[in-house]
């Protein structure tokens, strides 16, 4: 397929969305352009074939403006490290300039303050930045290497991943004094240090460097990426202890590299750390941080009276991307944080940080918030690869008709995301549940995905015979589950679909664990306080099925009707259809022969008439009144 280049200014390509579906790729991925590769997103684009690149993709091979090139889908793995030498670039914007950048040994990237060298990768030749790639920096040709997360690259900048972590400070700190200071301790017990766990990119080094350097302590990295053998790891560690000075701490960054492994190198190093930590307990002013994405750790080490505290690090709630796009933005700017924290459930603190970059880059004069919504778009949330829920790309635009339906889940969802005070001033507290109950097919999981869209939350889908498991506790431990990951990344909206199978009646059900299923959900939708910003919905045919007192107000007290479509329901949504229609086709009569049919079957009349159209012609470009008249009688014919 080719594209005509054009000149963009984000390091993310844009392109159309259906071209890009064409691809494979309809939510964006990795174009190889000429002798480079980018990362692209689908934008609205004033040629349906025009692609948007960076100057510094140009640099690197892509073409040259107004070419028609070919580009190819590519599948590139992530980078394990990066090492570049940079030329007028502050070193600890480097991370933030690549994330999501599919880079190649050679390849030069433009910056406000300078330029970006790559001069290796692993694995090569090409591989993708993230959070958890390890950047090695040469600040001259002939200069010491800087390895991303050592404390020599974190004495400045590092507000900004912290912001919204004050609680979490003041405990490190606390725990730090403790650790170095006199270790009081109860008889026969000994301390080495604590845990600190959480998500890459959302601040752990940062707030470990921070605390250091506020209680004048030196910092000592170990990052586990680059350790390949337990003989190195020994050797790494040998040395800390050897040059570990009083009031000094030694950083394991990212241990949970360690799982990692097979199983004989992962006993090897955890025995290689255990060493470590029964040696720097008897080492008065010196203590171990270890930093780690899995809280249960100290477990596998069998450590855990040397690591008697973790502190966990939760990915960003919508308050704490509020108080990291302040930092990130600083003063001066009047945007919306609020609305770009709504935007942004799944962002890391580097994310956040990232895009906030990407903005600035693309806009001349003050920030807006159009701007970094834009750079929100464009830039792909790190923590959405670990099952934190999924942003939809449509909103009630796209809902044929249904104007009440829409109006209700406005008032009683979005009104208390964006403005909470409505109801603060009422004197009452928002609804936080609805249940939509209606025949199939008429569109509850599509209204939902759009209403997600809408409020900028997160959205869980969740099958109700999914969550259940014969295993006694192991379908209540699902519920507990899924409403945590959902209050990792709030504002988020939890939609349970065939509700009725998950919550049937207690007592009529021939299985017990449905009984404790309900419990368990009874549990979390009173958990209002708890919960933060989490909105549940339930859906279902049989709305007499489902249990009481899932219904009652204060869980899910909102019930909507959506019955089959009307007939200016129907019109609407052939009106908004993504189907190319002839100009033959008679609306008026096409909403007439549809009478009964839900925006399922309209769907597939729709589907079904495209096919028949392609049979007849492979170049054909739009859908005949004849192909839809065929498509709705054999639709008949069948009984659906």
């Amino acid at each position: 397929m080719r594209f005509v280049l054009r000149q963009g200014t984000s390091t993310t390509a844009r392109a159309d969305a259906t071209m890009l579906a064409t691809l494979g790729l309809p939510g964006g991925g990795i174009l190889r352009i000429g002798d480079t590769h980018v990362a692209v997103s689908p934008s609205e684009m004033r040629t349906i074939n025009d692609i948007e690149i960076s100057p510094s993709a140009f640099d690197n091979g892509a073409g040259s403006v107004g070419d028609a090139v070919p580009v190819m889908r590519a599948v590139v793995p992530a980078a394990a490290s990066v090492q570049t030498q940079i030329n007028g670039v502050p070193s600890q914007t480097v991370p933030v300039e690549l994330a999501g950048v599919p880079v190649t040994a050679g390849e030069r990237y433009r910056t406000e303050a300078g330029t970006i060298v790559v001069v290796s990768v692993e694995p090569s030749p090409t591989a993708v930045v993230t959070t958890t790639t390890v950047i090695g920096i040469e600040l001259s040709p002939d200069g010491d290497s800087i390895e991303e997360g050592s404390s020599d690259d974190r004495a400045e900048g590092t507000s900004v991943l912290t912001a919204g972590l004050d609680n979490e400070y003041e405990l490190l700190v606390g725990w730090l004094r403790l650790l170095v200071g006199d270790r009081p301790t109860a008889p026969g017990q000994r301390l080495a240090g604590i845990v600190i766990s959480g998500p890459p990119g959302c601040g752990k080094g940062e707030l470990v460097a921070n605390g250091c350097r506020d209680l004048g302590y030196e910092i000592d990295t170990i990052d586990l990426r680059t350790v390949t053998t337990p003989e190195r790891l020994l050797t790494k560690f040998e040395q800390a202890i050897a040059k570990a000075q009083p009031r000094s701490i030694i950083y394991l960054k990212r241990l949970d590299h360690l799982v990692g492994s097979d199983s004989t190198v992962r006993h090897q190093t955890a025995a290689v750390t255990r060493w470590l930590l029964d040696t720097v307990a008897d080492i008065r002013g010196v203590a171990v941080v270890v930093g780690t994405r899995l809280s249960d750790l100290p477990v596998i080490l069998d450590a855990s009276e040397l690591l008697p505290r973790t502190l966990p690090i939760a990915p960003p709630d919508r308050e704490r991307r509020i108080a990291l796009f302040a930092s990130a933005l600083g003063p001066g700017h009047n945007v919306d944080k609020a609305r770009l924290a709504n935007a942004s459930p799944g962002f890391s603190a580097l994310d956040i940080s990232s895009a906030v970059l990407a903005a600035r880059a693309a806009t001349e004069g003050d920030l807006s918030t159009t701007a970094i919504l834009e750079a929100i778009g464009a830039t792909t949330p790190s923590l959405g690869t670990s099952n934190l829920g999924d942003v939809p790309t449509y909103g009630f635009d796209k809902v044929a008709n249904l104007t009440d339906v829409k109006r209700t889940l406005t008032e009683t969802v979005i009104w208390q995301l964006r403005e909470p005070e409505r109801f603060t001033r009422m004197g009452i507290e928002p609804p936080r549940g609805i249940l939509l109950y209606g025949p199939p097919g008429t569109g509850k999981t599509y209204v939902m995905r759009a209403l997600a869209h809408e409020s900028g939350a997160a959205f869980f889908s969740i099958k109700g015979a999914e969550l259940l498991d014969k295993w006694v506790g192991e379908s209540e431990r699902g519920v507990r589950e899924v409403f945590s990951r959902a209050r990792a990344v709030a504002p988020a909206i939890m939609f349970f679909d065939e509700l009725d199978a998950l919550a049937p009646q207690r007592g009529k059900s021939a299985s017990s664990v449905t009984d404790s299923v309900v419990a368990a959900l009874l549990t979390e939708l009173d958990g209002i306080g708890d919960r933060g910003d989490v909105f549940v919905v339930g859906a279902t045919n049989r709305k007499d099925l489902i249990d009481p007192a899932l219904l009652r107000p204060g869980r899910l007290e909102v019930h909507l009707l959506l019955d089959l479509p009307s007939s200016e329901a129907r019109a609407a949504f052939f009106a908004i259809t993504s189907v190319p229609l002839a100009e033959d086709v008679d609306m008026v009569q096409l909403v007439s022969v549809t009478t009964g049919s839900s925006f399922a079957d309209l769907e597939g009349v729709l589907r079904r008439a495209a096919i028949a159209s392609m049979r007849e012609d492979t170049s054909a470009s739009r859908v005949s009144m004849r192909h839809l008249m065929t498509a709705v009688e054999s639709k008949s014919a069948a009984g659906t």
